[in-house]
């Protein structure tokens, strides 16, 4: 693997294997969802305990309900008391890695990070600055072994100005090709920007931007602004990305997730479900 020199040491990254997973079919493929998941405990608020959890809640029926395989998700939030990484793993009985970045829960008492869910184990997490600042924009990924063999994943928040958000992209894309290599790579994440913008037409033309390619005609919001209850803005600032390697992944449908009674945050999440052309015996 070759260096970048914006890379963070393994020791920012948490890793939590859970002993036991829960029992699960071999599925027919991997579904993978990405998720902004509304940080509970920013600097203007807090959201009370049984709020958080009553949404936390309806995330997981979601997962559930999808057969979700791994979780991809930003805005992760945590107290001194609370976790937001902990409930989802215990709850779905789902190994995760979780990634610090901005905030510290301990001693500042709150803090957001990135976390990667999984019901199969993941291993090697790695992580890298992809902005600094007074607001961290780091993205971790981390190897996953599933039936159908081996996969990279990753997930990234990338700054909403312009000027860092430019930046951000291609870094992003040179430290996961150099991480994966020949090796299939999924990458979810709030990119905050549009399709339309340079960078992310750049990216397109190098990745599988799943949701396009399996929906070409579809607007793909999926983060809206309201003002006195009206629809001001929409915005398409969430993707799954794959990078095509060996074995062959390959989508073969995707969806969002997460308006009307699945709400569980100001962002809809895409899920992603993906087969492969070369099944691993």
């Amino acid at each position: 693997m070759r260096l970048l020199g914006f890379e963070l040491a393994a020791s920012e990254v948490e890793l939590h294997i859970r002993d036991r997973p829960r029992a699960a079919a071999i599925p027919r493929q991997l579904t993978i969802l990405t998720a902004n998941l509304k940080n509970p405990f920013t600097l203007l608020g807090r959201e009370s305990r049984e709020a958080l959890i009553a949404r936390l809640e309806t995330f997981a029926r979601s997962v559930e309900m999808h057969r979700a395989d791994i979780l991809l998700c930003q805005e992760v939030g945590r107290t001194q008391d609370f976790r937001v990484d902990g409930w989802l793993a215990i709850r779905l009985s789902f190994s995760h890695c979780y990634l610090r970045a901005n905030g510290h829960a301990d001693p500042l008492g709150r803090e957001e990070g990135l976390a990667i869910f999984s019901r199969f184990p993941p291993a090697q997490p790695a992580a890298c600055l992809l902005g600094g600042g007074s607001w961290r924009r780091p993205a971790l990924g981390a190897s996953v072994h599933t039936p159908f063999g081996g996969v990279d994943v990753f997930t990234a928040h990338l700054s909403l100005r312009p000027w860092r958000n430019r930046r951000q992209i291609p870094r992003l894309r040179q430290w996961v090709e150099s991480i994966a290599g020949e090796r299939p790579a999924i990458v979810g994440g709030d990119f905050n920007a549009s399709e339309g913008t340079r960078p992310m037409i750049a990216l397109r033309s190098r990745w599988v931007d799943v949701f396009r390619t399996m929906k070409p005609a579809d607007r793909g919001t999926t983060h809206r602004i309201a003002l006195f209850g009206h629809t001001i803005l929409r915005q398409r600032l969430d993707y799954l990305f794959l990078k095509t390697g060996s074995p062959e992944f390959r989508p073969i449908c995707c969806q969002l997730i997460g308006s009307g009674e699945q709400r569980f945050s100001d962002h809809l999440a895409v899920a992603g479900w993906f087969a492969v052309n070369s099944p691993v015996e």
